[in-house]
Order: structure tokens, then sequence, then C-alpha cells
């Protein structure tokens, strides 16, 4: 199962961290067709600043994914997909980052490196940042689209091998799990398995089962085994947000 955002107001704000982060990975499942430009699926946002952070944006170019950096709405960092992400299938979306001037960001869509950046100053994901997902309380458009198992993993990035574990659907708790800051799966609740936070949640309520399955390799192993993915209608009708069954 995922998150289905309908766009408008669908928002899940899951707050601060209250601590700082360098470097880290920043990691999801998306299944999109929208062409809307500029289109929010997930970011670390300071609420107080229009851009402050880390954010990902669909359609910045027709068709990719574009993540970016940015210290007081000023671009650090940007770094694009080749990748046609909004063609209705599932993609893992992957970004290695290091938030110092000149430290490297990497792109991974599919377990694949497609493209990497350097920061052209500093812009400090800091404890006024909120992980935000499907919108943001910025001028960014609403993401329409599901989105599943997302991981944050804070002063240490992901290693190739690792990434490519996570896009054959190996379930973020298995991969640097002591640097694991950050995990919903996002398959039976918003609410996080690691990190403890219990989110704000808005938008509509519906449960909505899906026939399309993720790729085989997908179904074979990892977090969307059969025993995971039962309905839980119980924990399910304490959010208002819309589910898709996976596999």
């Amino acid at each position: 199962m995922a998150i289905n955002f309908a766009g408008g107001t669908d928002l899940i704000d899951y707050g601060n961290g209250g601590s700082s982060w360098v470097t880290g990975c920043f990691a999801f499942w998306m299944k999109t067709t929208q062409a809307t430009a500029n289109a929010l699926p997930a970011a670390l946002w300071a609420r107080a600043t229009s851009r402050h952070g880390s954010g990902f944006v669909l359609n910045n170019t027709a068709g990719k994914i574009l993540a970016q950096g940015y210290d007081s709405s000023t671009p650090r960092m940007l770094v694009s997909s080749t990748t046609t992400v909004n063609d209705g299938n599932w993609h893992h979306v992957a970004l290695n980052f290091d938030t110092q001037n000149g430290g490297s960001n990497t792109l991974f869509i599919d377990g694949r490196q497609e493209a990497t950046a350097n920061s052209s100053a500093a812009w400090p994901i800091n404890f006024t940042g909120e992980l935000f997902l499907g919108s943001a309380p910025t001028f960014w458009p609403s993401y329409v689209g599901d989105l599943a198992e997302l991981g944050l993993w804070f002063n240490r990035k992901l290693d190739a091998a690792e990434i490519a574990a996570l896009a054959k659907a190996f379930s973020p708790s298995k991969i640097a799990p002591t640097s694991l800051g950050f995990h919903a799966p996002l398959v039976r609740s918003a609410n996080s398995r690691a990190g403890g936070v219990t989110p704000t949640i808005t938008g509509t309520t519906e449960l909505q089962w899906s026939s399309r399955r993720l790729p085989s390799r997908c179904r074979r192993q990892g977090p969307w085994r059969a025993h995971e993915t039962r309905a839980r209608l119980t924990s399910l009708s304490q959010t208002n947000m819309k589910y898709t069954r996976l596999c």
C-alpha cells in the first residue's frame, strides 16, 4: 500500500527534527502521471521562509524530477533526473546530499546514478526545517500521485549498493539502520516507524485499492511482502489521506 495524494490540501507534515545535518540521503518511492510544473512530492523546508532546505519538484523540466537545496531562497544545489518519472510507473528516487560549500550531491533514479552537482554555497538543513509530503506552506503546487517507503539517513551518505537495494524494494529499515534518522513506510498509516513522529495530516478521506503492481523484483522481497500489505482498516481510518495497494 501507499499513500495517494490528490493535490489541493492533501499534506502530511512530520514537523522538524530538532537538529541539523550536513550530509545524508533522502529516498522514497513515487508513482504519478502529473504534468503540473514544479509540483512538490517531498521536502525538508523551513516553514518561516519560502525556500530554505531541500526539496524535490516534479516537471521543472517536463517529466523529470529536480532535487534542490536552498539557502534563504537562493538556490545552492540543483540536480535533475534524465529518466521520465511521471509515466504512471513506480520509480525510486534517492538523493545523496552534502550541504557544505562545494559538497557533492548525487541523484539516483531506480537505483542508477543519473546526475551530480556540487553545492555552490552552504545550504544548511537546520532545526527549523520540517518534513512535508504532498505539499508545503510555500508557493509550490501540490503533488498528485502515490508515495511510499520514505527514508532519511543523516550524517551518512548511502553507497551505490545500498541505493540499488532500496530500488529493489528492500525496506529502509534494513539499510544502514544506525544512520536511519527517519522512516515512514506509508503502507498502513502515515505514522513514522523510525523517529517516533506523529504527523499532522490534512486532506480527503478515501481508501483506494489498485490492481497495478510494482515490478516483479519488488514483489519478491522487501517492504511489500504479502503479510505487510493486508488491509488494517482500524489503523487506516485514523488518517484522512487516500491509500493505494501496491502488491
